[in-house]
């Protein structure tokens, strides 16, 4: 009988227990609005310097984007624009348009008012985000 109840216990308390398996997983509003480029890791020909610094992603709520990256190009400061869709799929996954490395899925971590994005194509690279 003693083991009965300890088994009803243990049950009543796993199935009391909430299931919390959505919890921290992003819905996509936290990518929304404009984000400056601060970091470049491992990213092959580019590295930040005054001109890429004002290099930028605006994330619409309606699932477009708009995004400017500049680079040095001859000593001038030039940018290519972009104007595309975004999209959020499970674990973290996005895909959006940069200019200069075209249509990208990836990995994207917030961390404050940063988020890293680390393309599943080169993973050992990754560009982050300030608002």
């Amino acid at each position: 009988m003693k083991k009965i109840l300890i088994l009803l216990l243990f049950t009543g308390i796993l199935a009391s227990c909430s299931d919390d398996d959505d919890a921290g997983v992003d819905n996509g509003e936290s990518i929304l609005g404009t984000w400056f480029l601060v970091e470049a890791n491992n990213v092959p020909g580019f590295s930040i310097n005054e001109c890429s610094s004002q290099s930028y992603l605006s994330f619409m709520a309606d699932n477009t984007a708009d995004s400017e990256f500049f680079t040095n190009a001859g000593g001038e400061c030039e940018s290519e624009t972009s104007t595309g869709d975004w999209s959020s799929s499970s674990n973290s996954q996005y895909t959006f348009t940069v200019p200069g490395f075209g249509e990208l899925t990836g990995n994207v971590s917030f961390d404050g008012n940063r988020f890293t994005f680390t393309p599943n194509d080169l993973p050992t690279s990754s560009l982050t985000f300030e608002k």
